[in-house]
């Protein structure tokens, strides 16, 4: 009988493993297990680095009453002892049976670039959250094979870098992607290709209507950002740019990711189309000052939203990736939603050369507010991606506004890892895991919260109106969490994670049964108030970004 876990430290870095310790004895004490000191009766966990491993490999080799763990590095020491965790079984009352002695695993991650795009703005999660609950973000991800942090520093605000709200959010990314760097984690940076501060001058401002061919503005653009092709544009661009990557310059940076729209862009006669022209123009400055402030950075290109606000914009781009103006850029960035390529990557896949990498939705597709509702599982919409154009990509960084999607993490890491071949049977290992249940039951109730995702607002009524377009597995949500809430071990219904996808049953069922008027039910809106605590979100928080509550 097992009493406990030990871990011992036989040769990864003294910061990371500290930082490992605490996320291993948070993951075990949910669960009833100690972590504690090597007696007799205890499992223990030797981990140490191995640099002849490449490509994050790991090796696991299971004993009677122990476990060897010898890895690429730091980081990939994380990957391998969340899988160990993973192989492991927890009854969450403090039974712990580890895998069973003589089996080994020598893994090697599928995907080389297995990221995530922590979302820091509207005052969502990641904007105003206690830094130590992100941090424990940043901690579970390494345990699911994350290896790098991707972050926006969103310049409009400010006036410039000695604005003191501008030092405030500096401060806050450095942080993070501080924490990520100590355990082995890369920090990554994307940023708008011509974004400016609010001060940026107003004679070298874009152009932001739908002018020319545009057939629509591009999304909530700021006015702020400046005209490569205005005389002095360019090194206005540069000038701002310059002073805003002189607050990471000193963390370590692997990918810089030059981003088109959203916002951002030109649509004046010189820079149309945008995406293949006005933005290509700035693109060999943007490398030279990359090369000269991060020197050992990697360059991501950005496709997101071309085609949106003007037409042909893939085909002009496409053509651009074979040649020079792309002979050191090293991955270009493109999600297809449902997997439904452009015609011209279709027909002539990937060039030669180029490597892609996504950037898949797993918080905002088909929801609104974000999270607003507790949990959001898109297991269906990110299968039927991946299993169309998954193939293209080297990796990616998911789009995360909070910690509601925690399952779309998993399924993600899971897939860049290659650990499971498809989302289903990865959201069945995060049930197992984070409920310490194998229930299909309780399995099913999770998989069909995504079919009461989507719904329409009705906002000109004196009261707000949420339709759910299918309600049809509502009820049966709603009644098998009502059951697991009283089955299940209390850490784990109290655990942040069982806690979302209750508290979604309980308002889709109560929208349901009042007519889709939050305001009708109290419970409702008990419900919505609990999830803002879990969000820390207050009176700043954007009402995109958080719960309906009173209205």
């Amino acid at each position: 009988m097992i009493s406990h876990v030990h871990i011992r430290n036989c040769g990864m870095g003294e910061v990371s493993y500290s930082i490992l310790e605490k996320s291993l004895r948070r993951y075990l004490c949910l669960r009833s297990v100690p972590l504690g000191e090597e007696t007799g009766d205890c499992y223990t966990v030797s981990v140490s680095t191995d640099g002849s491993l490449k490509n994050d490999r790991y090796r696991i080799s299971c004993a009677e009453n122990s476990a060897v763990i010898l890895a690429a590095n730091d980081c990939a020491v994380h990957a391998a002892v969340g899988r160990l965790l993973l192989e492991s079984s927890f009854n969450g009352r403090g039974a712990f049976v580890p895998p069973e002695a003589g089996k080994t695993i020598d893994f090697t991650p599928a995907k080389p670039i297995r990221g995530m795009y922590f979302a820091t703005h509207f005052y969502n999660f990641y904007h105003s959250a206690p830094l130590g609950e992100v941090f424990e973000v940043v901690e579970d991800l390494a345990m699911r094979g994350c290896n790098s942090i991707l972050v926006w520093f969103d310049m409009h605000h400010f006036t410039g870098m000695d604005d003191p709200g501008a030092r405030e959010l500096a401060e806050r990314l450095r942080a993070i992607l501080k924490y990520a760097n100590q355990i082995g984690i890369s920090g990554s940076l994307t940023m708008l290709g011509n974004e400016a501060f609010s001060t940026s001058p107003e004679h070298l401002r874009a152009e932001w209507r739908a002018v020319g061919k545009y057939k629509l503005p591009p999304n909530d653009h700021y006015h702020l950002e400046i005209c490569p092709n205005k005389e002095g544009g360019i090194e206005e661009i540069l000038r701002e740019r310059r002073e805003m990557l002189s607050a990471f310059a000193d963390l370590d940076i692997r990918y810089v990711c030059y981003w088109p729209y959203d916002q951002g862009g030109c649509t004046c006669e010189k820079c149309q189309p945008w995406g293949a022209n006005g933005f290509m123009k700035l693109l060999p400055h943007f490398q030279a000052l990359v090369k000269e402030m991060l020197p050992k950075c990697e360059i991501i290109v950005s496709t997101w939203y071309f085609d949106k606000f003007i037409d042909g914009e893939w085909d002009a781009f496409y053509p651009q990736m074979s040649g020079p103006l792309f002979r050191d850029i090293h991955y270009v960035m493109a999600f297809f939603f449902h997997g439904k390529m452009p015609e011209c990557v279709a027909k002539g896949g990937v060039p030669e050369g180029i490597r892609f990498v996504d950037f898949p939705e797993i918080s905002m597709y088909s929801c609104n507010p974000w999270g607003g509702y507790g949990a959001s599982v898109l297991t269906n919409f990110l299968d039927e991606t991946n299993r169309n154009s998954g193939h293209l990509y080297s990796g990616g960084f998911p789009y995360s506004e909070g910690i509601f999607e925690d399952a779309n993490k998993f399924i993600e890491m899971g897939i860049y890892t290659g650990l499971y071949p498809n989302a289903y049977d990865a959201l069945r290992a995060y049930v197992k895991s984070e409920f310490c249940c194998g229930d299909e039951e309780l399995y099913e109730a999770v998989l069909k919260t995504e079919t009461a995702l989507a719904r329409t607002k009705e906002r000109n009524l004196p009261q707000f109106r949420c339709v759910i377009q299918d309600p049809s597995d509502i009820e049966f949500v709603y009644r098998t969490f009502q059951k697991y809430q009283k089955l299940l071990p209390g850490p784990i219904t109290a655990s942040r994670n069982f806690r979302l996808f209750y508290l979604r049953s309980v308002i889709d069922y109560e929208l349901m049964t009042h007519e889709y008027y939050p305001i009708r039910s109290e419970v409702c809106q008990e419900a919505m108030r609990e999830i803002c605590r879990i969000y820390s979100a207050d009176e700043r928080t954007k009402r995109w970004v958080c719960p309906p509550v009173g209205i």
